[in-house]
């Protein structure tokens, strides 16, 4: 593959992912592993284009650096050059530009505090390693493509929250590995932040917690709609995230856009990095999860449980009648995030502080298993501790490559002895709209009305027949279906008229055997 200088003269966003695709694919590398190469340039090209680097991918122009640093790091070709600079890729930042790029090392993958290291590290991305599989030729190709075809100069900040997906969704046609990913789209953490803006609403400040957070969209999304609807002017967000890769996309995405953020590399189940709020000092104002469906966590089982047993437990412990541990399924591990999130909700409400949260759940966890199985115990623990103020049960297909169902548990320290269930799929009211940009499988959406519709059903002591009702929390599980139920059209037609409707088909009946020629015989 070869670019002439004359197809180089504008820089633009194009669809660079299919022509790095097609280097890859010329020098035999598999393409399961396609995404760890596209993202790991594209990661340091966003540096690059927001200003946060000394250099740049234009190997024509000295990569863009000084004179003296490109003699430092000059070498026999392109490739030779390059490499200097990527293994000394952490002193080449610009550290007037640079805001939230260091942070304390207990919170990174290595025992490095600068963000940068991790652009070319065994635990993100080996770019080191990328590099030196390229032929010269061919990595002054891929130079090219991110240069000219890659370019986030203009990208708009309020974007990048969604970039990590576009890029999923480009990439996945290429990897079977990618087709599990989903996303929870805007409208859901609208009504999330909607539900949470009753504990936080006069708040100048304001702390956001995300438990599992990916590349931090839930957070960003987050942090905008507060700013948009409350008085809050300042917002700080922190998360934690177990994949090397998304994790550095995250820093890389909240560096970009400006807020102050610290996130977390780890298991959140195993080694919690705010188990203990802030630093130990402060506590999270609102927590937004959507933890992984259905994982299991098996092989963290007796981790897990020696942790439950301590004195200051990371969980919401949860005990029988005999004092024993009860813990949740090992093929599901979405009980653990909730008691991690009820347990920091606990130390946040000890502080006098009072803490509001959204989470997602799969519609199972809310009423599977039998009274005497352990999801039912931690379920009525849970639902007794009070601090459950409402379950919403969504319509199908609200996200991204599966259309199953799913629920909404709103958290609240305020403490309550009723919880509030909603279904949005109702023929009562219409709830929910058809998504305005469907795509794999993603059919769904909350508009703006939808959104103040269903909070005030979520927040209102008043039931709503076949919408909305409050139960008591002295229970083991809640099918909201049934709880619910739907509207029995038969019920509408009264005993009158069906009497009225029966003497009408008796008389035509009648009428009808006197006209026949047989009657008179």
């Amino acid at each position: 593959m070869t670019m002439k200088n004359d197809f180089l003269k504008f820089k633009e966003l194009k669809d660079y992912y299919w022509a790095y695709s097609d280097i890859l694919r010329d020098i035999g590398i598999n393409e399961s592993t396609y995404d760890q190469r596209i993202m790991a340039f594209m990661a340091l090209k966003l540096l690059i284009d927001n200003n946060k680097m000394k250099f740049n991918f234009e190997f024509r122009h000295n990569f863009g650096l000084s004179k003296a640093l490109y003699q430092k790091y000059k070498g026999k070709d392109t490739k030779e050059t390059f490499l200097n600079i990527v293994k000394d890729i952490e002193n080449l930042g610009k550290p007037s530009n640079l805001h939230y790029f260091y942070q304390d090392s207990k919170y990174n993958p290595d025992l490095s505090e600068n963000i940068l290291t991790y652009l070319n590290h065994y635990k993100t991305f080996e770019l080191e390693r990328y590099v030196l599989e390229l032929p010269n030729k061919h990595l002054e190709n891929v130079l090219d493509i991110y240069t000219y075809q890659a370019d986030f100069t203009n990208y708009p900040k309020e974007e990048y929250k969604d970039l990590y997906e576009k890029t999923i969704s480009r990439m996945k046609k290429l990897s079977g590995d990618l087709t599990g990913q989903h996303f929870t789209q805007k409208s859901i953490i609208h009504l999330m932040c909607e539900l949470g803006i009753q504990g936080i609403k006069d708040n100048e400040k304001l702390a956001i917690y995300d438990p599992t957070s990916g590349t931090g969209s839930m957070l960003m999304e987050s942090a905008d709609y507060f700013l948009k609807h409350t008085k809050v002017k300042e917002i700080e967000l922190y998360g934690q995230e177990m994949h090397g890769q998304t994790w550095l996309l995250s820093k890389i995405f909240l560096e970009i856009v400006g807020y102050k953020n610290i996130i977390a590399y780890g298991n959140t189940l195993t080694n919690p990095a705010f188990a203990d709020g802030i630093n130990g000092n402060d506590s999270f104002d609102f927590i937004i999860a959507n933890p992984p469906f259905g994982v299991d966590w098996k092989h963290n089982y007796d981790e897990v449980v020696e942790n439950m047993q301590s004195f200051d437990s990371n969980f919401f412990v949860v005990r029988d009648k005999k004092g024993k541990v009860v813990t949740p399924k090992k093929s599901d591990g979405q009980f653990l995030f909730m008691m991690h999130i009820i347990n920091l909700m606990q130390k946040e409400n000890q502080r006098g502080k009072r803490a509001t949260a959204g989470i997602i759940t799969s519609s199972t966890l809310i009423s599977t298993g039998s009274d005497t199985s352990s999801e039912a115990k931690i379920r009525k623990a849970i639902f007794e501790k009070g601090y459950v103020s409402a379950v919403l049960e969504q319509p199908s297909a609200m996200f991204t490559n599966t259309d199953i169902t799913s629920h909404i548990w709103f958290l609240d320290t305020k403490v309550t002895d009723k919880i509030k269930i909603v279904k949005a799929d109702t023929k009562e009211e219409e709830l929910f709209i058809s998504h305005p940009n469907p795509k794999d499988k993603m059919k769904h959406a909350y508009s703006k009305e939808n959104i103040k519709k269903l909070k005030r059903y979520l927040t209102n002591k008043t039931d709503k027949p076949y919408i909305s009702k409050s139960v008591n929390t002295n229970r083991y599980g809640i099918n909201i279906t049934q709880e619910i139920g739907f509207r029995d059209e038969s019920e509408e037609l009264s005993i009158d008229a069906l009497f009225e409707e029966l003497d009408t088909l008796m008389k035509g009946m009648c009428d009808e055997y006197q006209k026949n020629g047989l009657f008179g015989l």
